[in-house]
């Protein structure tokens, strides 16, 4: 059985996470590598027009442009704290469709699709996901 667990903003630092070009920053604070969790939870900051890789949430997706694929029994959630985003979002027939979001805005992945996400703003931009399980 796991204990609850603060963790500290301080506790966590942040590290490069790919990005379409380059990299971002992510903070991880919630894992199943530190706390044994399923659930994954933590913080992205994207710099202005910086997007994203491709992420996939369907079972043998071949889309050459998915950078890490994490099957379709995967769910995700976003909140985003300040900035705005695209979110983009395509099926497995690579229709794709996108909508803006600002700051207290929520967004849900769900199984079955591939995204990614991109600062659309002139400012850094940043969001709470949440995914289960866990990718790490």
């Amino acid at each position: 059985m796991h204990e609850p667990t603060l963790i500290r903003d301080d506790d966590v630092a942040w590290e490069p996470y790919p990005a379409l070009e380059g990299t971002f920053r992510i903070k991880r604070t919630i894992s199943r590598e530190r706390q044994g969790s399923e659930l994954g939870m933590g913080v992205c900051e994207l710099q202005p027009g910086q997007s994203t890789i491709w992420w996939s949430f369907i079972d043998g997706d071949s889309d050459s442009r998915v950078s890490m694929a994490f099957g379709a029994s995967s769910h995700e959630a976003y909140f985003v704290l300040k900035g705005r985003f695209t979110f983009h979002w395509q099926d497995g027939t690579g229709v794709e469709q996108e909508r803006e979001a600002g700051p207290g805005d929520s967004f849900y992945f769900a199984p079955g699709w591939r995204y990614r996400v991109e600062n659309t703003g002139g400012t850094v931009a940043q969001f709470l996901w949440t995914m289960m399980p866990s990718a790490d």
